[in-house]
């Protein structure tokens, strides 16, 4: 109806009819809105328990770690039981927090009985670091037990302190060895109180006495027992989480040192004889104890340097070392030359070929050159270079005391081998003779013996070297070759020829040195 018109209303109108639809194509050819919300950012709940749960297992291990250190410083020096041999363990459960495993708090523990195949129980024990110690003032264990009982906040805050102090200046990774020395204390849970650990272990000791014995006819039924109780605590904690406990002996050193060395002594076995003898047979077989001993020698030297330093000048100078034909010179060769002159007693069992044996190492180069007995070694001259060795070392030692056993020695080969020895050896002292039967068991022989009244009267070199060829001369190991076809004038003019003086001059064998720098 207003297309034929040109009115202003229909104009308006037209208008506003493309004004609409222009407005609906624009509408709808733009997207729709987005029904999406932007996505948060993670909630920081897991990261934080994670890191949380690490630094807490961290924690733990380090503060196990330090008491564990504390433990070991304790078990090295504290005031031990004299019995008890075990070990303490953390609680492998896992349960205790860090901030229990401190010192002067109670801290759950296993304690192994090593006496018993598997011997566990829980105690629960406090650990205190002492400072009276350090400042000069000693507890005793039950002072310090009622010191800890009755103000444990005073020694928390102190060992706090402490641990704070060590954790700075040492690290956690220096050797335990660089630490300074330190004084523990430990006390266990007993009923509603609380006892010292010496007094703990001792009766845990003691409450098993009986089954202790090795012959006990109970002790496989104990056995079962305690391995079913210890069943139910798992497993058995590991090295690394276990601290060893055994007695220790601080007041050793204090006592006098006769004490000290009766008592390492006995328990190295030694009796003021040692029996060096490889090749005893026959009757001179020693009798030798038969108790075992508690630790050998080369333990005893290692127990400590000064026990060390103190006994070996003892045990060279009271032990009567004993020895056949064979170990004198390795054991000589071995002490070395401080040692060898601490040497002070000696005891030869050489039998029937001591005359024999003297000649080839000990005897004077005039008296061996004239026999020269064979030595079968490879090569030959190893002979003569041992001989050498050996008359070296003996003039290092001066003894007090030279035991010779006669047994078996012929009464015509003994002043010659008394002289032989007494010129060789640097000073012999008192010089003694026994003779041991046929269970080993020695017996004083007197001076007033037949077989020893040679030794009385004055002999000269030339007359035994005669003697020991007359005496000898069926057995060819006794003289070198050129010998064995010859008379007794052919060794005349060959002790003629060598050295006059030397064969002539008279001596007692007993003081064969003295004779001879007064003959000159």
């Amino acid at each position: 109806m207003f297309s034929c018109t040109s009115s202003p209303v229909a104009a308006l109108f037209e208008r506003f009819t493309m004004n609409r639809s222009s407005n609906s194509q624009q509408r709808s050819t733009s997207p729709p809105p987005s029904t999406t919300t932007k996505p948060k950012p993670d909630s920081p709940t897991r990261a934080r328990l994670t890191r949380n749960s690490s630094n807490r297992m961290s924690t733990q291990a380090q503060q196990k770690r330090k008491y564990l250190q504390h433990l070991t410083q304790w078990s090295l020096n504290h005031d031990s039981s004299l019995h008890f041999q075990g070990k303490i363990s953390l609680s492998p459960q896992g349960n205790q927090r860090a901030k229990d495993l401190e010192l002067g708090k109670p801290v759950k523990c296993i304690l192994t009985d090593t006496s018993f195949i598997d011997a566990r129980q829980k105690i629960t024990i406090k650990l205190f670091l002492t400072q009276d110690r350090a400042e000069g003032t000693k507890l005793s264990d039950s002072q310090s037990a009622s010191h800890s009982a009755s103000a444990p906040d005073k020694t928390v805050r102190n060992s706090r302190i402490q641990m704070v102090g060590m954790s700075v200046q040492r690290g956690d990774s220096q050797d335990q060895s660089q630490k300074p020395r330190q004084h523990y204390r430990m006390v266990v849970r007993c009923g509603a109180g609380w006892i010292s650990a010496r007094e703990y272990f001792s009766r845990v000791y003691f409450s098993h006495l009986e089954a202790r014995q090795g012959n006990c006819p109970g002790r496989p039924m104990q056995d079962g027992y305690l391995a079913r109780k210890s069943q139910a605590l798992g497993l058995v904690s590991s090295d690394n989480d276990s601290v060893i406990i055994r007695p220790l002996f601080h007041a050793f050193r204090k006592l006098a040192p006769e004490l000290q060395e009766m008592i390492l002594m006995t328990a190295a076995g030694l009796s003021r004889s040692f029996n060096l003898c490889a090749d005893d047979y026959g009757t001179l077989r020693m009798k030798k104890d038969q108790r075992q001993a508690a630790i050998s020698l080369s333990t005893l030297l290692r127990i400590s340097r000064d026990i060390n330093q103190h006994m070996l000048p003892y045990i060279f100078h009271s032990t009567d070392f004993n020895f056949g034909l064979t170990g004198f010179t390795n054991f000589l060769w071995q002490s070395g030359p401080t040692k060898r002159r601490e040497i002070r007693r000696l005891t030869f069992h050489f039998g029937k070929l001591a005359l024999l044996h003297c000649m080839r190492w000990l005897a004077p180069d005039p008296v061996f050159a004239l026999f020269e007995p064979p030595v079968i070694t490879k090569p030959r001259s190893l002979q003569y270079f041992w001989r050498c060795q050996i008359q070296d070392l003996v003039k290092d030692v001066e003894l007090f005391t030279l035991t010779i056993n006669i047994k078996q020695i012929p009464p015509m080969d003994i002043a010659m081998i008394m002289a032989i020895i007494n010129i060789s050896f640097g000073s012999t002292g008192k010089i003694r003779f026994i003779e041991t039967d046929k269970n080993g068991v020695a017996s004083t022989v007197d001076m007033s013996d037949k077989r020893l009244t040679r030794l009385s009267t004055k002999h000269t070199w030339r007359e035994l070297c005669l003697a020991y060829y007359k005496s000898h001369q069926t057995h060819s190991y006794f003289f070198k070759f050129d010998l064995l076809r010859s008379q007794v004038e052919d060794l005349e003019s060959v002790m003629a020829q060598d050295d006059e003086d030397f064969f002539n001059t008279p001596f007692s064998p007993m003081s064969i040195k003295e004779d001879l720098k007064g003959s000159k």
